[in-house]
């Protein structure tokens, strides 16, 4: 619940005891010509009946139950904070495993490119190349594989 609809609640319930307190009703009593008693917020239309005013006042309103309206807004906030915050905790669980499952198919194709058999070369900033031997290789497909292992569990699960 957003904050206006608090502040559109409470301007409600403040105006509706405004409203009773102040604006006392206005009813007319009279009896027709066979006995009958009526009641109306309009005077009788014919003028040969004799109608009385009758003032009603509501009775004030009920402090606990404002009260217990102010404490259900309160708690219908409070509740609606804590969703909010579940929802950005999941949509920030779920970058981080798009970005763990991100790192770990990276990691998967280097380590596919060293496992095909192929001669691999490394540049270095002079532009030297120079190939990798088969105990390199084998040490980098092992890191590649530790780094798969760490990474790629957790972002499977």
């Amino acid at each position: 619940m957003n904050i206006h609809l608090v502040v559109s609640i409470s301007a409600a319930i403040v105006f509706a005891a405004i409203s009773l307190s102040a604006g006392a009703d206005q009813v007319y009593r009279w009896v027709d010509k066979d006995g009958h008693v009526h009641y109306s917020q309009t005077p009788p239309a014919s003028t040969g009946v004799n109608a009385q005013t009758l003032n009603i006042t509501p009775p004030a309103p009920d402090p606990t139950t404002l009260q217990n309206d102010q404490k259900l807004a309160q708690q219908t906030q409070d509740r609606d904070k804590q969703v909010q915050d579940a929802q950005k905790t999941e949509q920030q669980v779920q970058q981080e495993q798009a970005q763990r499952q991100k790192e770990c198919d990276y990691l998967q194709q280097r380590l596919q490119v060293l496992q095909q058999g192929a001669r691999v070369a490394t540049v270095d900033a002079q532009g030297n190349r120079s190939y990798v031997s088969d105990d390199d290789r084998a040490k980098q497909e092992q890191q590649l594989q530790d780094q798969i292992n760490k990474t790629c569990v957790t972002a499977n699960h």
